[in-house]
């Protein structure tokens, strides 16, 4: 299959899943059993993981500057209705926080890489034109560009992906809830 063939089949996909409103749609069959995570407390539920892989699954290919509404789809009170809310925007909204902290993460590495990786090549140039202790400066050469590299890998790969992934956070931080009861012959 075709890069081209590729994007017409995304482009097919994103629209047939998109409402009337511009909302990408993504129903998630939810069960009062297995709805909260079996491991969270009362005063800090939260919903069980499968739920979120599921949506993040469904929505990985969908490009972060189109909106998404989830709709859960089983027999939820009203009042349940909205701690859910709550508690899926508590659970992106950790997410964030732990993405922002890898940013800040990856930058501090980037900058101390570099940082380091010229200071060991300056003191690697200054063996060199002195031409003292060869072995060393060698050896100086080879951290200072392996610093160097690591840097520039935070910089050009580590760096995109964490704003890739942040930027979809935020577009599932942002989704709309809606809740559907379900239909009595739909179960089967």
């Amino acid at each position: 299959m075709s890069r081209k063939q590729e994007k017409e089949e995304l482009l097919q996909y994103i629209e047939r899943i998109l409402d009337k409103d511009g909302y990408a749609v993504v129903d998630v069959c939810i069960d009062r059993d297995s709805l909260y995570d079996p491991y969270s407390l009362k005063g800090e539920k939260d919903l069980n993981g499968d739920i979120y892989n599921y949506i993040e699954a469904q929505t990985n290919i969908i490009p972060a500057n189109v909106p998404l509404k989830i709709r859960l789809h089983g027999d939820v009170p009203a009042e349940e209705q909205e701690e859910i809310r709550k508690i899926m925007h508590r659970h992106y909204t950790m997410k964030s926080f732990d993405i922002s902290w890898d940013k800040m993460a990856n930058l501090r590495k980037m900058i101390l890489l570099a940082l380091f990786g010229a200071a060991v090549l300056a003191v690697y140039l200054y063996l060199a034109i002195v031409g003292k202790n060869v072995f060393m400066s060698e050896i100086l050469s080879i951290v200072g560009s392996f610093s160097l590299w690591e840097a520039a890998d935070s910089f050009l790969l580590e760096r995109p992906h964490l704003r890739r992934e942040y930027k979809n956070n935020e577009q599932s931080l942002n989704q709309c809830i809606e809740f559907v009861p379900t239909q009595p012959s739909s179960r089967a």
